[in-house]
């Protein structure tokens, strides 16, 4: 086999980093189904949502994390599907809270979002789904809340969700969106996302398997493409050793 020059190796180097840095998100999400753990209730309740409830929640599993494309559009098309007749609900704050970056990478993967919901009229039993949204990517939804209730404005009804984000999740920075929904009528009543409160943007994120084994954010592309350099240098000099090493025996001469 003819060797590679080290001027190949070198642009196959260079081509290998173009691929990845520029397909990072593709390797990390193609074909990849989203999984997760969620559990959920009243803040007021005082039920510490600890591991071990969230090690005995189901998977929830969806389809891969789409990265492409807008969301103004999908957001506008849901305010205007919003508010059933009759009924007026609002979402006063929301907040979230990112913990366990088991590799210290600066990117977490689990995420609480806490919400106060709020109604002018009597008692209304809402549910909310929630999005996530790769670095102004399109919002991807990741779990619905089963029904509670929300009266009047008081501020003790605040809901949380505790998410384990488990495969499916690239690092980077996501944004939440909560659309509220109208229990009764499962009409959309709310959107309330990263435009209407700052605590739902930018968020550093991944799942659990890059947090435990590596492969996500900046530090783990970099060692791989470090990786591959290294190889093709040395692949280049291994070629140039052998073919030396031939073209002497072709003449006769002892190595």
């Amino acid at each position: 086999m003819q060797r590679y020059s080290n001027i190949g190796w070198l642009r196959l180097s260079a081509l290998l980093l173009v691929m990845l840095t520029t397909g990072q998100y593709a390797f990390a999400v193609e074909g990849v189904a989203r999984l997760s753990q969620s559990v959920e209730g009243t803040v007021a309740a005082g039920v510490e949502k600890d591991e071990i409830q969230l090690d005995q929640a189901d998977v929830d599993e969806y389809q891969e994390l789409v990265v492409s494309g807008g969301r103004i559009r999908a957001t506008a098309q849901r305010t205007f599907a919003a508010h059933a007749v009759g009924r007026e609900l609002s979402i006063f704050d929301a907040h979230t809270v990112i913990s366990r970056d088991d590799d210290d990478d600066g990117f977490y993967h689990r995420i609480k979002v806490i919400f106060d919901a709020d109604t002018s009229g009597d008692e209304v039993w809402v549910y909310a789904r929630l999005y996530l949204s790769l670095e102004g990517g399109p919002w991807n939804h990741y779990y619905t809340t089963d029904l509670f209730p929300v009266e009047g404005d008081v501020s003790d009804d605040e809901y949380e969700v505790v998410t384990r984000l488990l495969d499916g999740y690239p690092s980077g920075y996501y944004d939440v969106l909560i659309e509220l929904y109208d229990g009764d009528n499962d009409l959309l009543a709310v959107n309330y996302g990263p435009y209407e409160d700052g605590d739902l943007a930018v968020l550093p994120l991944e799942d659990s398997y890059r947090d435990d084994y590596g492969g996500g954010g900046a530090s783990g592309l970099m060692t791989l493409l470090l990786a591959l350099t290294l190889l093709a240098i040395r692949l280049s000099t291994q070629g140039g050793v052998v073919e030396y090493a031939i073209s002497r025996s072709k003449m006769g001469i002892s190595t």
